[in-house]
């Protein structure tokens, strides 16, 4: 079986030693980033909808004990007042006790509105983990994004010091150059120019490359010292299966984003069943048991059970029941136009991105053939200077070039890889494994300059069959 291989790189950070950088800083993002953080709260917090929902089906026990101190003052007995001079003093105050309990129970025979909740709690759930899912999928691809983007600006950096180093010789050469007769100030006024530019460049490039390292920092929670190069040849995957169609229809079924539309497009459809559900009678049964006993000269000890049901139906209420039904289906309307949206994007990002690692493919082999060709540029160039068919403003501009085309390499690898974690991140197909194969062929040490040599292309294995999705129904 053909193995799914992206690419080799690797990276270094207080706390993280040796090969598996990525797929390191990826499990310091799990724990260390705050969006992350919080969708996985948020998807805790919405599974309760379930057991909240099926709390009102389930029996109501209630029970309740109490003691009460009662003063008794007699003012009159008799037709006689009484008094403390009366001949029975103590019969006007009584003090006396009371203490009582009750247990009753209460069950839903017919609700509803609270059979659609519990159906509801279902789609919420649901709606939760594919939210949750999404998260966690956009954690990779952000953490993957950052880290490729320090690579990216280290090699500019790279690129860029070359470049000024080679402009500076070649300064040194041509004011020696002038100072003995043998070239006009011309020459070295331009390669001033091109020295000064460069250094300009240089100086943007650390800024770009601290701003990378501390955008990384702040997803994996740690400052970021040092990463190390991406392997010269990378493995070039081409989609497989190669045909558009067969992505969009898995992304169609499986991609996050969109189940997550979808089950918010039900939940929204089972409101509207439960607001309808208020127009209907509600039946419920119930039971209690209550004691009391009193002791006083007028004491009394009772025990009372009764059992009951009761028929409720709230026949008019103002209008409320009908204004909550049309508020609730045109939220569920709402909701069916976002999902439409959301079908529409995901099928677009699926064939952007699929474009994306196919051109991708020939992108990087272009941009490599051209650093090639400005290489050899450049070496034609030089040996034209040293017989006077070619001039310093040819040299510097062939150095230029070459600079360029290496730094459009370099980017075009990353651009490669991050389109290659979008399809499969459009297609739901994307995970921590992927991550893991990248680690697997990861350069011990960082490789200078730009590689030369002819990419191996591997192609992963089928996807899998998604199962199928059943698209919002109107109410």
């Amino acid at each position: 079986m053909r193995r799914f291989m992206l690419g080799a790189l690797s990276f270094s950070i207080p706390a993280m030693a040796g090969a598996n950088g990525l797929l390191d800083a990826y499990h310091l993002a799990q724990q260390q980033d705050q969006t992350f953080q919080a969708a996985e709260h948020q998807r805790d917090a919405s599974i309760e909808a379930k057991p909240q929902a099926w709390s009102v089906l389930l029996p109501q026990v209630t029970g309740k004990g109490g003691f009460e101190r009662d003063r008794l003052h007699v003012l009159q007995d008799g037709g006689e007042s009484l008094s403390a001079a009366s001949p029975i003093p103590n019969a006007a105050i009584a003090w006396y006790g009371t203490k009582s309990y009750s247990l009753s129970l209460s069950q839903t025979i017919f609700d509803w509105s609270a059979f659609q909740t519990v159906a509801q709690s279902d789609k919420q759930v649901a709606e939760a983990q594919a939210t949750y899912r999404s998260a966690e999928q956009g954690l990779i691809t952000r953490t993957a994004a950052a880290y490729f983007a320090v690579l990216s600006a280290q090699d500019t950096l790279r690129a860029d010091l070359d470049a000024q180093t080679s402009f500076k010789q070649q300064l040194e050469q041509a004011q020696k150059k002038f100072d003995v007769g043998l070239a006009a100030i011309t020459d070295v006024r331009n390669a001033q120019a091109s020295y000064d530019t460069s250094t300009a460049l240089v100086i943007a490039d650390r800024t770009a490359m601290d701003n990378a390292k501390r955008a990384l920092s702040l997803i994996i929670g740690q400052p970021v010292e040092a990463i190390a190069d991406l392997q010269p040849d990378i493995p070039l995957v081409a989609p497989n299966p190669a045909i558009p169609g067969e992505w969009s229809k898995a992304s169609s079924q499986d991609n996050p984003d969109l189940m997550s539309a979808f089950y918010a497009a039900e939940v929204a459809r089972k409101q509207v069943s439960i607001y309808r559900g208020k127009y209907l009678p509600t039946l419920g049964a119930t039971g209690a048991l209550a004691r009391s006993d009193a002791h006083s000269i007028f004491g009394s000890d009772s025990l009372d059970d009764n059992v009951a049901l009761t028929l409720t139906w709230n026949i008019y209420q103002g209008g409320l029941v009908s204004s909550q039904v049309r508020q609730s289906v045109a939220s569920y309307q709402q909701t069916l136009a976002q999902y439409e949206l959301e079908r529409r994007t995901v099928a677009q990002n699926t064939l952007n991105d699929y474009e994306g690692v196919t051109s991708g493919i020939a992108g990087v082999k272009a941009n490599k053939q051209a650093v090639i060709s400005n290489q050899t540029s450049l070496d034609a160039t030089l040996v034209g200077l040293k017989v006077g068919t070619r001039t310093e403003i040819d040299v510097l501009n062939a150095r230029q070039l070459l600079a360029a085309a290496q730094k459009s390499y370099y980017q075009s690898r990353y651009a490669y890889l991050n389109s290659f974690l979008a399809l499969k991140q459009d297609a739901g197909r994307l995970g921590e494994n992927d991550l893991a194969e990248i680690d697997q062929i990861v350069a011990a040490t960082a490789t200078p300059g730009p590689p030369l040599s002819s990419e191996e292309s591997t192609i992963p294995d089928s996807l899998p069959a998604p199962p199928a999705t059943a698209m919002p129904v109107k109410p």
